[in-house]
C-alpha cells in the first residue's frame, strides 16, 4: 500500500511540475473558486455562483473508493451541525460505470443526505485541478478558496472545525 502511494505521490509531483511549466498551478488557500455547476440526483443544478454567501464544503469522491465511504459520516455530522449556520455540504460523485440509482443505494446504505451532484465526465478534476479522489474543498461565503485537503481526512478534526468556522464567520457560533 505504502509503495503504491508512493507511486501515484511522484506520479502526481511530475504531473505537477510539468504542468507548472505551462502556468498551470493548483489551487491554494486565498483564490477565487472556479465557476462550477452540475446536476443533483434530484435534478436540479448545484452551482457554486448560486451558493455565494454560504460557506461550502466541496468533496470530490466515488462509490469505489474506501477512503471516499470513510469520510462520509464526518460530512453529514458537519452538514448537519452547521446548516443552520450556513454551511452547504456538497459531495460530486464521479463515478463513470452505473448509474443514478447505483450513487442513490450507496448514499441510503450509508445514510449520507447531504446534496450530492454527478459528474461522470469529471469536470471538476479540470475546473478545480484536482489529483485524484477523495479531495476536499473549503469554500468560505465570499466565494474564495479556505481550505484544501488532499486524500482522506478527518472532517470531524478539531483543525477541520476551526478552519469551518472561521469560513462561515461570526455567525457560525450556533453550530458545532
Amino acid at each position: 500500500m505504502i509503495a503504491r502511494l508512493e507511486r501515484w505521490t511522484a506520479i502526481a509531483a511530475v504531473v505537477a511540475t510539468s504542468a507548472c511549466d505551462r502556468g498551470f498551478r493548483p489551487l491554494e488557500k486565498g483564490d477565487a473558486a472556479p465557476a462550477y455547476a452540475a446536476v443533483s440526483l434530484s435534478g436540479d443544478t448545484v452551482s457554486l455562483a448560486h451558493l455565494r454567501g454560504h460557506a461550502v464544503l466541496l468533496n470530490v469522491w466515488a462509490t469505489w473508493c474506501p477512503p471516499c465511504r470513510d469520510e462520509m459520516p464526518g460530512f453529514e455530522q458537519l452538514s448537519q451541525t452547521f446548516r443552520d449556520s450556513g454551511l452547504v455540504v456538497v459531495g460530486v460523485s464521479v463515478d463513470r460505470g452505473g448509474s443514478d440509482s447505483d450513487v442513490r443505494e450507496f448514499l441510503t446504505a450509508h445514510g449520507v443526505r447531504f446534496t450530492i451532484v454527478r459528474d461522470p465526465e469529471e469536470r471538476i478534476a479540470r475546473t478545480f485541478r484536482t489529483v485524484g479522489v477523495p479531495e476536499t474543498f473549503l469554500v468560505d461565503r465570499s466565494g474564495r478558496i479556505a481550505r484544501r485537503w488532499i486524500g482522506q481526512f478527518d472532517p470531524l478534526s478539531p483543525d477541520v472545525i476551526t478552519d469551518l468556522r472561521a469560513a462561515l464567520g461570526p455567525t457560525s457560533r450556533r453550530g458545532g
